[in-house]
């Protein structure tokens, strides 16, 4: 299992681990039922490591936030809502930008020069949309502005997203 760093201003708040080592013993039978409701290994798996960050997190908040991506699995906790978004890094056609970004949030995607630009704003949506607990009913309609451009991330009005080796990860502010 390997740690990612993130950003100092993470810390404490979002873990992000990858090639997880699943173990059953690492859960209490109340878990473990969840965990076995699920019908696909793959979405066993997923929950799995999902929670393993956040037992390696190793706090204790009110609200918490879970994603995972290929070998990757996220958490965030907060006194507050908390959302976070894991992507690995892939080619994402931006024909499809409409789908999930307002037009204004699109043509300021394409005022970007970072790489896989698209992905930085759908983590941003995601992980905005999860501090919601799914109450807007689509990403287009989470209204997002972009603050900044670095080189390794954005930062939105609503999150940040940083790329760390083939992953793309976003917390909200």
């Amino acid at each position: 299992m390997t740690l990612l760093e993130l950003p100092l201003s993470w810390r404490g708040r979002a873990l992000v681990l990858r090639d997880v080592v699943l173990s059953r013993d690492a859960f209490t039978a109340e878990e473990l039922a969840i965990c076995d409701a699920f019908q696909l290994p793959k979405r066993r798996e997923e929950w799995m490591r999902a929670r393993i960050a956040a037992k390696e997190l190793g706090v204790a908040g009110s609200h918490i936030s879970f994603s995972h991506s290929g070998p990757y699995a996220a958490a965030a906790i907060d006194s507050a809502p908390v959302g976070i978004d894991v992507q690995v890094v892939r080619e994402i056609a931006e024909r499809v930008a409409h789908f999930f970004l307002a037009d204004d949030e699109e043509e300021a995607m394409k005022r970007c020069t970072i790489e896989h630009r698209l992905l930085h704003f759908w983590c941003a949506k995601e992980a905005a949309w999860k501090q919601r607990q799914g109450t807007i009913p689509t990403l287009k309609r989470i209204a997002l502005r972009l603050v900044e451009e670095r080189e390794d991330g954005l930062t939105f009005d609503l999150a940040e997203t940083v790329q760390i080796g083939d992953a793309i990860v976003a917390l909200t502010r």
